[in-house]
């Protein structure tokens, strides 16, 4: 039973930390959730060195904030993520199908595939959402649902569906998150003009990394075997 409590606790944190990812790619910052992250404490020790790097200079970021953070922000991110004010390529699109098309080109066979990734859980993009269903933050939004169907699997005991959950976890990771995140996060870093979204780069990619690890290991421990493309 022990357990079973640390696995619901690590499922937990994965959920939240993917719901966090998620919200700085889907809009610009806002006071709240800046106010928020100002009281934060971020792991020193978290088994990737590219992650803690990216938490060390969040913490920095954060206690030298300038006279108008929500500005900056909030160009820095029309700039890099929808190249606001740029000629060219020169920017970090947060969409699988540019990363994965050979034209660089949205709404191409990625979207196609993580729509009917959505739609087999029964979910349905917002109609109000604005955002093609292959949009970074969507796609770590669904993790963290899945991550949640994890946890109800693990608390009735049902570890066929653990299985399953695990298994789907590892394939979304490996088809749809780390086929293209990392190069999209090299480009962010190589784009932003904040330390902010520079540090947000290398947290993504790091956990992201980490996670491959972390359900390896969750299999192993509960006896599910996952497809890797290590």
């Amino acid at each position: 039973m022990e357990k079973i409590s640390e696995y619901l606790a690590l499922i937990s944190n994965r959920e939240n930390l993917y719901q966090f990812l998620g919200r700085f790619y889907k809009v610009e910052i806002d006071q709240t959730l800046l106010d928020h992250m100002e009281g934060m404490c971020f792991p020193t020790e978290c088994g990737d060195d590219e992650l803690a790097e990216g938490y060390r200079m969040l913490e920095e970021y954060l206690r030298n904030l300038g006279s108008d953070p929500l500005t900056d922000l909030a160009v820095d991110y029309a700039r890099v993520f929808l190249g606001a004010g740029i000629v060219g390529d020169d920017a970090a699109y947060p969409y699988e199908s540019v990363y994965t098309s050979s034209k660089r080109l949205i709404m191409q066979d990625a979207r196609d595939q993580v729509v009917a990734a959505y739609r087999a859980k029964g979910l349905n993009k917002a109609e109000t959402l604005e955002l093609p269903e292959d949009h970074i933050a969507l796609e770590l939004e669904f993790m963290a649902h899945l991550c949640h169907e994890t946890q109800q699997a693990f608390v009735t005991q049902d570890w066929p569906a653990v299985s399953v959950c695990l298994k789907e976890q590892m394939e979304f990771l490996e088809q749809h998150l780390l086929n293209w995140v990392p190069a999209f996060c090299a480009d962010i870093e190589k784009f932003a003009g904040t330390e902010f979204y520079k540090a947000v780069a290398k947290v993504t990619n790091g956990y992201l990394r980490l996670e491959r690890s972390i359900l390896e290991d969750m299999s192993a421990e509960t006896g599910v075997e996952v497809a890797c493309k290590c």
